[in-house]
């Protein structure tokens, strides 16, 4: 009988143990950072999140999710990576910042070749047109902080959809990554000539994230696993650690 008890003791131990040290890992259609491609989830930080999870030997699920809700999901529950999320003074506080996972990338408003009566210098002249962002990602966070809110049309899936908003007219500019449009226009087959930079907002670093109260031990394995992978030149150093 005593034997019984120390092992349901055990089992449960365990059982407790490998709950706290699963880690939830959310992600979103954001080429060629992260995308989903026949069923698997692909793209340049994706491979960088993996080979750094699977080298901490964490127990872990990759999920895919409009932007929105895995923002949503990392900023309630526990044990939560996401990635790629960009590091803005908005979000700061929200999440505890891990490690870069590509270059410095710009975020710009871009509109129709087409559109010769569209001009755009600054953001108050930005407030007359409509301006497609995805719902929750940092172009939506700049232009909502920095007073540019009622002109703002958020969608809630991914770029590609954005993008069709431009193509027929339901919205005047896009707030994009420049690196995401060039590969969501060359996979939508648009023509580069047929779109045109009217401003530079800003640049960015992406990164990935926990969210607010996840293991410590996680968090310290990830950051260990990810050090050891730059260090053997298994992963580009892209910015030093802040």
């Amino acid at each position: 009988m005593k034997y019984l008890l120390v092992l349901l003791v055990l089992s449960f131990t365990s059982a407790l143990s490998a709950a706290e040290t699963f880690l939830q890992v959310l992600t979103e259609n954001w080429r060629p950072y992260n995308y989903e491609d026949k069923g698997e989830i692909k793209g340049q930080s994706t491979d960088i999140v993996v080979k750094v999870l699977d080298r901490a030997g964490i127990d872990y699920k990759i999920t895919l999710y409009p932007w929105s809700r895995a923002y949503r999901i990392a900023q309630q529950k526990e044990n939560v990576l996401i990635y790629t999320i960009v590091r803005m003074p908005v979000r700061e506080d929200m999440f505890i910042w891990s490690r870069p996972l590509a270059k410095q990338d710009t975020g710009s408003l871009f509109k129709l070749s087409d559109s010769k009566n569209i001009k755009v210098s600054n953001l108050e002249e930005a407030k007359q047109y409509k301006i497609g962002v995805i719902k929750d990602s940092m172009g939506y966070l700049f232009l909502k902080n920095n007073g540019v809110s009622q002109a703002i049309v958020p969608v809630s899936t991914d770029q590609k959809l954005n993008l069709e908003h431009l193509l027929r007219g339901y919205v005047d500019l896009v707030a994009v990554s420049e690196k995401s449009f060039a590969h969501v226009t060359k996979q939508m087959g648009v023509e580069s000539e047929a779109l045109t930079r009217v401003m530079k907002l800003f640049e960015f670093t992406p990164y990935m994230a926990f969210s607010l109260g996840t293991s410590q031990e996680i968090i310290d394995k990830v950051n260990k696993a990810y050090d050891e992978l730059v260090e053997e030149g298994v992963i580009k150093v892209f910015e030093s650690v802040k």
